[in-house]
């Protein structure tokens, strides 16, 4: 008999960070020939299919039933996503990771403003390591070749919105099983994907090759991310998945080195450390 999980969210909270990290590194080998709507696109119909899929075989409604909360979930993701995949497009894959994992600093004001959650000195403390860590990763250094972007910003308002999706996701309470929120996630990114197409006059560039299939695959491994990271909340504060998450940043800045030669250095890799032992701190304890 296998032995009994203690902490189901801690499992899927880190299970979350390590689906997340490889999904990225799928996005960044296809975004310039798919294109970030193409992205988009690919993520919401891989979402909608599967959710509709897995709610049809467990008996469940994945419109669930608080509508407009569930929709203000879907649409702050949506554009989470947008925003995060154009910042990979445009700068180091593990910096546009590092602005994102900025958030669980961002959830812990968010989370006492909108759910009303009362934070420890020692949650607080850990956030704000992994805040250290971050700014550590990211720092502008010219003689390394790591220079100030427009995806800096953007990323920065990605993080913004995958906070809001996380905090807001927590008010769903014991509602929520993962499905619900990942659908209407998956809906506003077909949606929004293809308002901003027809907007813009963009392609989505999606063909029946290699590339498309490549793409697939990486938005399914965030997908699953996503799912995990969404169900995570029903037992963990959105502050500690967030925390815990960050090891995404710390696998990431590994794959953008070993893949894409970005230029890391020494403090870098220090902040990537200090990320790493404060999500492994948040597990010894729990």
């Amino acid at each position: 008999m296998p032995p009994k999980i203690k902490n189901p969210g801690l499992v899927l909270a880190f299970s979350s960070a390590l689906a997340y990290s490889l999904g990225d590194t799928g996005v960044r080998l296809t975004v310039e020939a798919l294109a970030v709507l193409g992205l988009v696109f690919l993520r919401g119909l891989a979402g909608v299919v599967v959710t509709t899929i897995v709610a049809g075989f467990l008996g469940k409604k994945p419109w669930g039933a608080d509508i407009r909360l569930l929709t203000l979930i879907g649409l702050s993701a949506f554009l989470a996503t947008f925003l995060t995949f154009t910042a990979i497009s445009r700068i180091p894959l593990y910096q546009a990771l590092v602005i994102l994992y900025m958030y669980p600093v961002m959830s812990l004001g968010l989370a006492a403003l909108i759910n009303g959650e009362s934070v420890s000195a020692g949650d607080g403390l850990r956030a704000f390591l992994a805040l250290g860590g971050c700014l550590m990763l990211v720092w502008p250094d010219e003689t390394a070749g790591l220079v100030f972007d427009f995806g800096h910003p953007v990323g920065l308002a990605g993080c913004f919105f995958y906070s809001l999706s996380i905090v807001l996701t927590r008010r769903l309470g014991s509602a929520n099983s993962g499905l619900e929120p990942l659908f209407h996630y998956s809906l506003h990114c077909i949606l929004g994907a293809l308002l901003l197409a027809l907007f813009f006059g963009a392609e989505l560039n999606l063909k029946p090759d290699f590339k498309t299939a490549q793409g697939l695959l990486a938005i399914s491994l965030t997908g699953l991310g996503q799912f995990m990271g969404f169900a995570a909340v029903r037992w963990l504060p959105a502050y500690t998945v967030g925390t815990i998450g960050t090891l995404e940043v710390a696998l990431g800045a590994l794959f953008s080195w070993l893949f894409f030669h970005d230029p890391m250095t020494v403090r870098a890799v220090l902040g990537g450390c200090l990320i790493l032992g404060t999500a492994l701190s948040i597990q010894a304890r729990a």
